[in-house]
C-alpha cells in the first residue's frame, strides 16, 4: 500500500507545488482527547486533503478526519485499487460530506493511476481542476 500513498502523495506535491504540507500542526484534527489525528496534507491554508487507496469502509472513516479538520474546504482523492466499486465509494463519500458541508466546500477525485501504473499527467491536471474548483490560487495568483 505504500506505493500507492506514495504516488498519491506525488500527485499533491505536483499539482500544489510549494503550497503542499504533510507535516506539523497543519495536518493535525483534534478530537480533545489523547493524540491528534492527521490527515494525509493540507494546500495552503485553504484546503485540507486525505488521500485514499484502502476498502470503502476504511475510506469512508478518513472522511470523518477531514469533515473534523479545521480547514473550510476539503479534498478526498481517491486511488482505485482496494475498493469493490471505487465509483461507488466516490459517491457514497460525496454523500457523506454534503451531510456535513455545502458541495461548493469539498471535492472528491478518483485518480486515473494507481502506485503500480501511475498516470501522473492525467491525475495532477484532475487534482488541479478541483483545488481551482475550491478557490485555490497559486502564488502567482492563478486558479490552479
Amino acid at each position: 500500500m505504500g506505493e500507492h500513498d506514495n504516488y498519491g502523495k506525488q500527485v499533491m506535491r505536483e499539482a500544489a507545488g510549494s503550497a503542499y504540507c504533510d507535516w506539523g500542526a497543519a495536518i493535525e484534527v483534534h478530537y480533545h482527547s489523547g493524540r491528534p489525528a492527521r490527515i494525509d496534507c493540507t494546500v495552503g491554508s485553504l484546503v485540507g486533503v486525505e488521500i485514499e487507496s484502502r476498502v470503502s469502509k476504511q475510506v469512508r472513516g478518513a472522511v470523518l478526519d477531514l469533515i473534523c479538520h479545521d480547514y473550510q474546504k476539503k479534498l478526498l482523492v481517491l486511488l482505485p485499487v482496494h475498493m469493490n466499486d471505487a465509483a461507488v465509494t466516490a459517491e457514497q463519500c460525496r454523500f457523506i460530506l454534503s451531510r456535513f458541508m455545502d458541495v461548493a466546500n469539498f471535492r472528491v477525485v478518483m485518480l486515473r493511476g494507481t502506485g503500480f501504473g501511475p498516470q501522473l499527467e492525467n491525475d495532477v491536471a484532475a487534482v488541479k481542476k478541483a483545488l481551482g474548483e475550491l478557490g485555490w490560487r497559486t502564488q502567482s495568483g492563478h486558479v490552479a
